[in-house]
């Protein structure tokens, strides 16, 4: 007989199990962290945050967007799962200078 949500979430199995998904999930994005630089582990294994750390990226260089493991639906706010855009935009001057170098009129050619 199916359990109903509230079963399932009191059930000690699932419970186990989802831990269980938890610490695998957790000691995955460790493993990328470390292999893309952003995690340093010192001499006595203490964990440090790389603060300059890049964007995750999968092997094809898409961005990606880890889910906190402890909320779901919301994404992780760590340094790692932002990126960092800068705006840049070009700036025309405008002149009535100009209009007497260049001929800005349409002709027929």
């Amino acid at each position: 007989m199916p359990l109903t949500k509230e079963e399932l979430f009191k059930s000690e199995f699932y419970q186990n199990l989802k831990e269980q998904d938890r610490a695998q999930y957790l000691s995955e994005l460790e493993q990328r962290r470390r292999l893309s630089g952003a995690v340093i582990v010192t001499e006595n294994d203490n964990v440090i945050i790389n603060s300059e750390t890049p964007p995750l990226r999968n092997d094809a260089g898409v961005f990606v967007a880890v889910e906190d493991p402890f909320d779901e639906g919301q994404n992780l706010t760590d340094e790692d799962q932002l990126i960092k855009i800068s705006k840049k935009t070009t700036v025309y001057q405008t002149s009535p200078q100009w209009d007497l170098i260049l001929n800005r009129e349409f002709e027929e050619l």
